[in-house]
C-alpha cells in the first residue's frame, strides 16, 4: 500500500487543495499521513473535517516543531506501508498519480538494488519543472541523474519505505533544515531508481524572493546541514570539474558562515582542491551580507 506523506506547519489554508486532488484520484488505495510539525493555526480542525467526510484513509500525527527534515524522519518511522511518497502541503497530484504508481511498481518491487520510482513534476501551467534528459524509462541513481545526466528541478520520488528507514535525514542541534540531497545522495551510493517520463505531481512556481533571499538565508542559518550536503557531494564521483568548482564555492560560502565548527573540521570535509574557491566564497558571503542588509533597511 502507498503512504502519501504530507509534512505541514501552519498551512491549514493550503491543505484543502492537496485533499481535493487526493479525493479525485482514480485509485483510492492509499493512506494519507499528515505530520503536523507543531502548527499553531487551525491545521488539526481542518484535518478533522477531512477525516469526518470518511472518503480517504487519513492519519494525523502531531509533533513539536523541528523542521521538515525531522518531520520526514518522523513520518517514515511511523509507517509500515511498502511505498512512501511525499507530497507537500503546497503541492497536489494529477488524477492518475496513484494509478501510475501501482502500474509501474512491479518493475522495482522485488529488485533489491532499486529504491523505487521517480516521476516528473509539472508547474501549475503544465510545464515541466526543470529539465529531464530521457524520453523513455531509464534506470539510474539520484547522483548520476543530476550530476552526470544534467537533470534539473524537482521530481516526484516514490520510494520503498524500507530504503528510507535506512537513510534518515541527519539532524543537527539548533537547526531545522537539511538539504534533501543529503538523503538522496546517500541512497544513490547503494540503490538505483527507475525514472519515468510521466508527470504525476504539480508544484507552484517559487515566488520572486524565495530563491534568492529566503533559500540563501535558510541554508546559512542551517549551516551544519548545508555543509554536510556540499561536503559529501564534493567527495562523490564522477563529478565534472565545473560542477566540482561550483559546489566548492557553495560549500565554502556556507562553511564560512558556520560558527559551530572550526576551520580544521570544515577543511577535513572536502578535497584539497576545493580551496581554489575559498577566496571567491568570502566575496560571495560578503555580497550576501550587503544584499540582505539593503533588503531589510
Amino acid at each position: 500500500m502507498i503512504t502519501i506523506f504530507t509534512p505541514t506547519y501552519n498551512r491549514a489554508k493550503l491543505l484543502d487543495r492537496v485533499y481535493q486532488s487526493l479525493k479525485n484520484q482514480t485509485n483510492l488505495e492509499f493512506e494519507w499521513l499528515i505530520v503536523d510539525d507543531g502548527s499553531s493555526d487551525e491545521t488539526k480542525s481542518v484535518v478533522d473535517g477531512f477525516i469526518a467526510e470518511g472518503i480517504l484513509n487519513i492519519r494525523y500525527l502531531y509533533k513539536e516543531n523541528g523542521g521538515v527534515s525531522s518531520a520526514m524522519n518522523y513520518g517514515v518511522a511511523h509507517t509500515e506501508n511498502e511505498i512512501f511518497f511525499r507530497v507537500d502541503s503546497d503541492d497536489f497530484l494529477k488524477e492518475d498519480a496513484i494509478a501510475q504508481i501501482y502500474a509501474h511498481w512491479p518493475s522495482v518491487r522485488n529488485d533489491d538494488k532499486m529504491s523505487g520510482l521517480v516521476f516528473l513534476t509539472e508547474t501549475t501551467d503544465g510545464k515541466l519543472f526543470g529539465t529531464h534528459p530521457f524520453k523513455d524509462k531509464f534506470k539510474t541513481n539520484y547522483f548520476e541523474y543530476r550530476f552526470v545526466h544534467g537533470a534539473v528541478g524537482d521530481r516526484a520520488e516514490v520510494t520503498k519505505t524500507a530504503v528510507l528507514k535506512q537513510f534518515p535525514f541527519p539532524l543537527f542541534e539548533g537547526e531545522k533544515f537539511c538539504p534533501e540531497g543529503v538523503m538522496w545522495n546517500r541512497i544513490a551510493q547503494h540503490y538505483d531508481a527507475l525514472y519515468i517520463p510521466i508527470a504525476i505531481h504539480v508544484r507552484e512556481m517559487d515566488m520572486q524572493d524565495s530563491i534568492t533571499s529566503k533559500v540563501t538565508a535558510t541554508l546559512e542559518k542551517n549551516s551544519m546541514g548545508t555543509t554536510t550536503y556540499y561536503g559529501e557531494l564534493l567527495n562523490m564521483k564522477p563529478i565534472s570539474f565545473i560542477s566540482f568548482m561550483k559546489n566548492s564555492l557553495l560549500y565554502w560560502r556556507y562553511a564560512l558562515a558556520n560558527k559551530k565548527e572550526g576551520f580544521t573540521e570544515k577543511f577535513k570535509r572536502v578535497p584539497l582542491k576545493s580551496l581554489l574557491c575559498f577566496f571567491p566564497a568570502i566575496a560571495l558571503l560578503l555580497l550576501d551580507r550587503i544584499t540582505r542588509n539593503k533588503r531589510f533597511k
